[in-house]
């Protein structure tokens, strides 16, 4: 790892743990970039770039600039497509620049071919690899926002049972690397399958040993697939994210850094049904917590879909997560709060409620796998519940959010709609709008969760103010049972 870098990341981590310390909770430090939609809308890269920075982030990765043409199916393949252009990466280092954040860039991609880091797809892979610097510019490779490089194909680690598997391929994309460049090269294992494969925290530390002393990489970003996999957050019986990444961190070279790759979506089989939306509040912020003490660096998969306002490829659902992600951190003029509820609809004995805490406010999500989990409560048919308006400065009620379950097979299913509705007395309710869950995750037979919310801010004429009544419905079939586990309440300033 090049000492000048090694160094600036170190300040670069110091420097934004200290900006933070005021704040309920440390900002992420940056994000992946997956970049074909802002090449579709070039006027919005300085716009999105401008957005990362008011979350305080200073690392963006970009996941690759070709990959192989036509995906996974069309593997083993020699055949690469621009994912980005180079001209379109020369602005993106611009707008790094100009904005103070420092960049790494993805290089060739194999679009995850079974077995990439072996013949023959190891070798067209590493081709075009040694093709694509070649092409780079003079000013590329001296740009002031470039930090170093990225090796898009991700090390599958719970799956390497000889934990050699994939070093040799990585050894030689840093070899080619290095005939052009010094800087820092990384690399994003995942947990992905760990909890499918039982691998332990122990086992997965002996193949980041070996993927460090093996393969030349400087920088491992680990994913922590709590979206992916549903690695463990909220105590489940199974290994645990932060067991996972303290054994990491122990085993590897005190002078390997690790960073953390925190993903801000849900969970779904095969991230169908509600999975790939973002995520809960609560959730995310427990990823970060659970990871901080082991990374010198947290980054996240997908700001640019998850909890962008800026985008054009977020999701419908990205404004709550930026609204809640911003309030969480103390960025912004937003407040998540936790207010006193009371049931109008009876939870199940069997899913039942505490009162000290609460469930839905004890900051504690379900684990999607598991419907027996303790934090889930469950309603048959529609739950209905009724909250009062915290107190907050001038702040009104802005996003209402409910962390829901769906398990077709027991008869678990996903609310068709959230319903909400003020009062100032009790008596007179005025609907303040009805959103429902997409149509694919309602229609789907899997396993997923979902964070059904309102899509919009409360028009702050209308908002509830701090006393207010507010009735959440949420509507369901009587004969399913609806499971929801963390209600998500932001308070919110006129400017935002």
């Amino acid at each position: 790892f090049n000492v000048s870098m090694h160094a600036h990341a170190f300040v670069l981590a110091v420097a934004l743990a200290a900006a933070a310390s005021a704040s309920s909770m440390r900002p992420l430090d940056g994000t992946f970039v997956w970049g074909p939609g802002l090449t579709d809308s070039p006027e919005l890269l300085p716009d999105f770039f401008d957005e990362i920075a008011s979350l305080r982030m200073r690392v963006v990765v970009l996941q690759s600039i070709r990959v192989v043409e036509g995906g996974k199916l069309s593997c083993p393949s020699k055949d690469f497509v621009w994912q980005v252009p180079i001209s379109w990466v020369m602005d993106f280092l611009d707008n790094a620049n100009r904005t103070g954040i420092i960049a790494y860039l993805g290089l060739s991609a194999s679009g995850s071919c079974f077995r990439f880091s072996h013949f023959p797809q190891m070798n067209h892979t590493l081709n075009d690899t040694a093709w694509l610097l070649s092409q780079f510019p003079a000013s590329l490779f001296t740009h002031p926002a470039l930090a170093g490089w990225y090796v898009s194909d991700e090390p599958a680690m719970p799956e390497w049972v000889d934990i050699h598997r994939d070093t040799a391929y990585y050894a030689a994309v840093v070899k080619i690397i290095r005939g052009y460049s010094t800087l820092p090269v990384t690399v994003s294992p995942y947990l992905n399958g760990a909890r499918m494969l039982n691998v332990t925290p122990a086992a997965i530390a002996k193949r980041a040993v070996a993927l460090a002393t093996e393969s030349g990489v400087d920088v491992q970003i680990w994913q922590d697939s709590v979206g992916a996999d549903a690695i463990n957050v909220f105590g489940a019986d199974r290994y645990s994210l932060e067991e996972y990444f303290r054994e990491i961190r122990a085993a590897l070279p005190v002078e390997s850094p690790m960073w953390s790759d925190n993903e801000a979506f849900t969970w779904g089989d095969d991230l169908k049904g509600g999975g790939y939306h973002p995520c809960s509040a609560a959730r995310f912020a427990a990823q970060l917590d659970a990871v901080a003490p082991y990374v010198s660096l947290r980054l996240n998969w997908l700001q640019e879909r998850h909890f962008s306002r800026v985008s054009p490829e977020r999701f419908p659902e990205a404004d709550r997560l930026f609204a809640s992600y911003t309030a969480l951190c103390g960025i912004g003029g937003g407040v998540i709060v936790r207010p006193a509820y009371r049931w109008l609809t009876l939870p199940s004995a069997h899913h039942a409620d505490t009162e000290r805490p609460s469930k839905l406010t004890d900051g504690a999500s379900g684990d999607p796998t598991d419907a027996s989990h303790a934090a889930w409560v469950g309603v048959q048919g529609a739950a209905q519940l009724v909250f009062t308006v915290p107190a907050s400065g001038e702040r009104r009620l802005g996003w209402v959010a409910v962390h829901v379950l769906s398990v077709p097979a027991d008869g678990v299913r996903f609310p068709q709609s959230l319903v909400l509705e003020a009062s100032t007395d009790g008596a007179a309710w005025d609907t303040l709008g009805e959103w429902t869950v997409p149509g694919e995750a309602l229609a789907a037979v899997v396993r997923s969760e979902y964070v059904l919310s309102n899509m919009a801010q409360l028009a702050w004429s209308t908002a509830p103010r701090a006393g207010a009544l507010v009735r959440v419905t949420l509507r369901n079939d009587d004969w399913a049972l609806t499971l929801l586990c963390e209600l998500e309440v932001v308070l919110s300033d006129l400017g935002e």
